[in-house]
């Protein structure tokens, strides 16, 4: 949290002047948005955070939680990207939409978010970047399951890496 003080030079103020009354605003980072080329992962970057949102529908096969071959390369690029920001915390958590049972999607995101870990793992230091996993099923969908184009976009794994 920041406090602003406001300044008004006193030659610039004729007559009475307002009390000041301090500003307490929050600093937020600035954040870089951008897409790659084959719109399979969504970046994020801040000063000290990264957020890499993958498309599952690109990672995995429908209800699948095996990743394909043309995914690995991709997850590949994501290990060179955070191996060149250095040392730092992982969280890596699967998403999937509202069809199905809520407990067949959250086994389904689980399984899909430690997939993506264990690929990231041989390509990143253990003790560089120590990882936690979760699986969230349906739960905090990135836009309403209301069409198939928007159940695309919540069949997603989200990393965030967290710069030391």
């Amino acid at each position: 949290m920041a406090t602003l003080l406001p300044v008004v030079p006193a030659s610039a103020a004729p007559g009475p002047v307002a009390p000041v009354v301090p500003i307490v605003a929050p600093v937020l980072d600035i954040v870089f948005a951008g897409a790659d080329l084959q719109r399979t992962a969504r970046v994020e970057n801040g000063p000290r955070r990264t957020r890499i949102t993958l498309d599952s529908t690109v990672l995995f096969a429908r209800d699948s939680p095996t990743i394909n071959r043309r995914a690995r390369g991709r997850l590949d690029d994501v290990a060179e990207q955070l191996t060149r920001s250095g040392p730092g915390r992982l969280s890596i958590t699967g998403y999937t939409d509202d069809l199905g049972s809520a407990a067949h999607g959250l086994t389904l995101s689980r399984q899909r978010a430690q997939a993506v870990a264990e690929v990231l793992r041989g390509d990143l230091p253990k003790a560089d970047y120590p990882f936690s996993v979760k699986g969230r099923g349906e739960a905090d969908p990135a836009v309403p399951n209301t069409s198939e184009r928007n159940r695309k976009i919540n069949r997603r794994v989200v990393v965030v890496y967290t710069r030391r």
